[in-house]
């Protein structure tokens, strides 16, 4: 095996690591906020849903990569270093970051660079869906909320703990959908060799336990106050979507519906003041993260 393999795997790890901590508040963490389940817990969830995720369902998203970029280590160690350094300017900036995006627009550049063959009919079908599907998110939680929020007027007890187990249940769907897509097309780009599903494992490990602070806890905080019933269709509305795009073999950034979805939860929550500023933040770096990571790829 040659050095770039060794140097995807490591920089697969990082990655793996990255995005695991990055989205683990937006999977459990209103379980974690509420107290339903201790942060530990909340960890544990969160990993172990990732981890079923990619190893389940994460081969889907290898015809995604092959179209893509052309399987060679060599461009596979160009394209997560990219990335990498897009995630860590993210980051300082305190801005979310859809993995998934920044590899798509990365690898379109430096198959643009190399003069491989680009599948355009299969961007423009992938981009009509990034756009699509951040509008059906906020269509489809606004009126989820609108319309089973009537039965929280009579809210009881068994009602609440019924919302808390269902709350539960959705929130390690929403860490499986994002291991089988965002995770799942990292492994896909790398070959899916087991030194890969390892590494991948190790990142999803350590990235939960010690990188779990997120940057999307500050979405649902700063738009309006999350309740556990608004939680609830967020992170349906968003783990579904997820997971069909799976099913079909397209990336779709849980980043993308799940802010989405908490944005409309917003505009159907009357009595609290929804702040747009932190989603036109995010609607920013979905424009500007494959367009960056499109410009780095054929740069270098």
């Amino acid at each position: 095996m040659d050095l770039y393999f060794y140097l995807s795997i490591g920089l697969e790890f990082l990655l793996a690591m990255f995005v695991s901590g990055n989205n683990l508040s937006a999977a459990v963490g209103t379980l974690v906020g509420s107290r339903i389940i201790s942060r530990a817990g909340g960890i544990l969830i969160g990993a172990a849903g990732f981890s079923a995720g990619f190893l389940l369902q994460g081969r889907y998203m290898n015809s995604v990569a092959l179209t893509l970029l052309p399987h060679s280590t060599y461009l596979v160690t160009i394209l997560f270093s990219i990335v990498i350094v897009i995630f860590l300017v993210a980051q300082i900036l305190k801005s979310p970051l859809s993995l998934s995006m920044a590899l798509v627009g990365t690898a379109v550049g430096i198959s643009l660079r190399i003069g491989s063959g680009i599948n355009t009919g299969y961007l423009e079908l992938l981009l009509g869906i990034w756009i699509i599907s951040p509008i059906a998110a906020i269509v489809l939680s606004y009126l989820g909320n609108l319309y089973f929020g009537r039965f929280q007027l009579n809210k009881t007890w068994n009602m609440a703990s019924t919302l808390k187990v269902l709350l539960l249940l959705t929130s390690a769907f929403t860490a499986y959908t994002l291991g089988a897509n965002t995770i799942g097309l990292l492994g896909g780009f790398a070959g899916f060799s087991l030194a890969s599903i390892l590494s991948v494992l190790a990142g999803i490990v350590v990235g939960s336990t010690f990188l779990s602070a997120g940057v999307l806890k500050r979405v649902g905080e700063e738009m309006y106050s999350m309740r556990y019933f608004n939680a609830l269709i967020s992170l349906i509305v968003s783990s579904f979507m997820v997971e069909g795009a799976t099913l079909f073999s397209f990336p779709l950034s849980n980043t993308q519906t799940l802010t989405s979805g908490v944005f409309g939860a917003g505009l159907s929550y009357k009595y609290k003041a929804l702040f747009v500023k932190p989603f036109l933040v995010v609607v920013i770096t979905w424009i500007v993260s494959p367009l960056i990571g499109m410009f780095l790829g054929f740069l270098v």
